[in-house]
């Protein structure tokens, strides 16, 4: 059995298609996966601030057509970056077990967010990042940053800013050991939805590949991404809206917290709500419609204009 798999070329991805890669071989002794490099939208503009300019989707439309032409079986995306609608004719087939979904402060000069310097310059370019740490430190400045991991932690130790902002998972799917980070809590910065989460898109009538794949599915994961997925649909506002989410499961319940809010920080809306593991998406999608109704429209075409 053979499987031609699509990614990115940046590191990062490339860990998480050779991670899948091998969790495909381990169940299916005598399979081969081929991994195919797909450069997107997002890989060749990188001098275009991710935020409003690009749009939806820039990591995962030429990988996606690769797939709908059948010139590969399967891809392996970020969840985070894919957007809230699959495309006609796609489907995704397995969600592993999620790394931790947090992000992290990385800096030379302080292990927490309250400890960083009066007027510290943080480099991210997440609109959701930016208006949480206004809200924990107003004295921030911010530098937008562009490029992979190695890219931008090269910048921090060139001091063109003093910290640093990336997701835990793709630092420690790295093994950059030497990395000084923290953990930022989520009750400081809610993290994106699906942040963490590896998606394994394929061809919905491609049974075989769908049935190869299956075994990688861990169904806790899938129940808390299906959530925080379906708050930010229900926003309608895309992947790049300043909107944080964080579902997390204790038996039977599930809970979510989720966010919205302006890049400067100054218009939030936060709330907490639990149900049963079989409610994801309508729990995802209620807490989306509340905010909406109570302001959060505002707040939103406030942050997206």
């Amino acid at each position: 059995m053979r499987l031609r798999l699509g990614s990115r070329g940046s590191r990062l991805a490339l860990w998480q298609a050779h991670h899948v890669a091998s969790r495909l071989s381990a169940s299916w002794p005598g399979l081969t996966v081929d991994i195919t490099i797909i450069k997107t939208e997002g890989d060749r503009r990188t001098d275009v601030p991710l935020a409003a300019t690009i749009g939806d989707g820039i990591f995962v439309k030429e990988i996606e057509a690769a797939l709908l032409a059948g010139t590969i079986d399967l891809a392996v995306h970020s969840l985070k970056d894919l957007p809230t609608r699959t495309p006609d004719g796609l489907t995704i087939a397995a969600i592993p077990r999620r790394h931790d979904p947090r992000d992290a402060l990385v800096s030379f000069k302080a292990a927490r967010v309250e400890d960083l310097p009066e007027g510290a310059v943080v480099a991210t370019g997440s609109p959701r990042r930016r208006c949480q740490l206004l809200l924990a430190r107003s004295d921030l400045r911010f530098s937008p940053v562009r490029g992979n991991v190695d890219t931008r932690l090269a910048k921090l130790d060139e001091g063109l800013f003093d910290a640093l902002i990336l997701a835990v998972s793709g630092i420690e799917r790295l093994g950059l050991e030497n990395v000084p980070y923290t953990p930022i809590p989520p009750a400081v910065c809610l993290p994106a939805p699906g942040q963490g989460a590896l998606a394994v898109e394929t061809r919905a009538a491609d049974e075989e590949t769908r049935r190869l794949v299956s075994p990688l599915d861990d169904a806790e994961t899938a129940s808390c991404v299906t959530a925080e997925r379906a708050f930010l649909a229900a926003l309608g506002a895309g992947c790049l809206a300043p909107a944080g989410a964080l579902a997390s499961v204790t038996g039977a319940t599930l809970r979510l917290a989720a966010m919205i809010g302006t890049p400067d920080g100054r218009s939030q809306m936060r709330e907490d709500v639990q149900g049963g593991l079989h409610d994801a998406e309508a729990l995802g999608g209620g807490l989306a419609r509340r905010f909406l109704s109570a302001g959060g429209d505002a707040i939103l075409r406030a942050a997206l204009s």
